[in-house]
């Protein structure tokens, strides 16, 4: 019985929703709901594409730089190798490589310019394995020269410093003493240590205001690190794995150590991005919402011109819940044709953004890392946004169906 109801409220609801109406201004109404909610769904569909590329973008930067897994101390500066369980990682079926890091902030002098950078010493297959050569912009990635220890630098660290690779000009490091301190004299109290420069790398990130690549038996001389590491970072050999895998490597290292993916690793970025993209969502959500309202005003003007056909469907024995339910329906079935018009705009737009790259970043004459917005749809977002669609329209259509049921309890036929 209650699925008939449904069936002839749904019914009727389509034919009152299709078919031409006794006064204009209601067309005109209905008309005006339906494009309001149709660009409001485009745009929503739209912004949090532009949202989803930049983030993928951005965060391809990021994690081409970062290893899939880097392990440090919870608490402390740095630990001894072998106290690590270290072959254990390695044995996973799903590791590719286990490699030791000395990292840690270093004063580096070069001509007549200081810059304190991050120093960060690797072994010597820990850039082929990262794949750090690709993001080489200038010289060579090599880390050794003969018995020359070699660094290669950030970019943005090498125009700092004004380097330049085709002279002989060394780069002087200096680190404080982690044990002997002669206060009578300063100069005594830090080591020092030269390296030749060979490369620059770019990963468009932070990083390469900050980062300078070593060989780690340079760092671990120049910070008197004799058998310890600051990290120790797992390279798997397919990403994508984190959760199975990260809790393996807990499991193996113990509570002493923390394991980060790569996501962990830029969470405050990561984390950033995800609340402008719900702030983002929630403001163009409300200008859904207010232009649903329109749906009040052209379901309450149909009530008015649907009174007779109310009233013989009352005559007929039709119940206060099935008359509801057809204006109900008559302003979803409104809503969903503008939310599911506005989910094809906004894929056609952003289909058009991706091949053609229409809107640019920026003038003629700015210089970006990229010259047009990217745009990457997910599935999620399309039923995040229909899904906001139909509760909206419930509640809109709710009003003027509810004011309607008590009209017809006050006024029975």
């Amino acid at each position: 019985m209650r699925t008939a109801t449904h069936k002839t409220a749904l019914f009727i609801a389509l034919r009152y929703l299709f078919s031409k109406k006794q006064h204009n201004i209601i067309n005109v109404i209905s008309i005006v709901s339906i494009l309001g909610i149709m660009v409001s769904s485009a745009a929503l569909v739209v912004v949090l594409s532009v949202f989803n590329g930049m983030q993928d973008m951005i965060g391809g930067w990021f994690n081409a730089f970062n290893p899939d897994y880097e392990i440090s101390l919870v608490e402390g500066k740095s630990f001894a190798v072998d106290s690590f369980p270290k072959a254990e990682i390695a044995a996973l079926p799903e590791v590719a490589a286990v490699s030791e890091v000395v990292s840690d902030l270093v004063l580096i002098s070069y001509q007549d310019r200081q810059e304190l950078l991050r120093l960060k010493g690797v072994d010597k297959d820990y850039t082929t394995r990262n794949q750090y050569d690709k993001m080489l912009i200038d010289g060579t990635f090599e880390l050794n020269r003969g018995e020359q220890p070699c660094a290669v630098l950030g970019a943005g660290a090498a125009g700092n410093l004004l380097l330049q690779l085709n002279r002989y000009d060394l780069l002087k490091l200096y680190y404080p003493k982690r044990t002997k301190k002669n206060l009578a004299n300063p100069t005594d109290a830090f080591s020092t240590q030269y390296l030749y420069p060979t490369g620059v790398f770019s990963t468009n990130t932070a990083y390469d205001q900050e980062y300078v690549f070593c060989p780690i038996e340079f760092a671990r001389n120049l910070m008197h690190y004799d058998g310890e590491v600051t990290s120790i970072e797992v390279q798997l050999k397919q990403s994508g794995r984190y959760d199975k895998t990260q809790s393996k490597i807990e499991q193996i290292a113990g509570a002493k150590y923390k394991v980060l993916n790569k996501f962990q690793q830029e969470e405050s970025l990561f984390k950033t991005m995800q609340s402008e993209k719900l702030v983002i969502y929630v403001i163009l959500a409300f200008i859904l919402f207010v232009a649903a309202f329109n749906i009040i005003g052209s379901i309450g003007m149909l009530v008015l011109e649907k009174q007779r056909d109310t009233a013989v469907l009352r005559s007929m024995g039709a119940s206060k819940g099935l008359i509801q339910r057809i204006f109900l329906y008559e302003g979803m079935g409104t809503s969903l044709i503008g939310g599911l018009s506005g989910l094809v705009l906004g894929a056609v737009i952003c289909l058009l953004q991706q091949v053609f790259h229409i809107v640019k970043l920026g003038g003629d004459g700015t210089n970006y890392l990229i010259s047009y917005y990217p745009v990457q749809m997910r599935v999620w977002d399309f039923l995040a946004v229909l899904a906001t669609v139909l509760i909206i329209s419930l509640l809109t259509s709710l009003i003027p169906a509810r004011k309607l049921r008590k009209s017809i309890q006050t006024n029975p036929i």
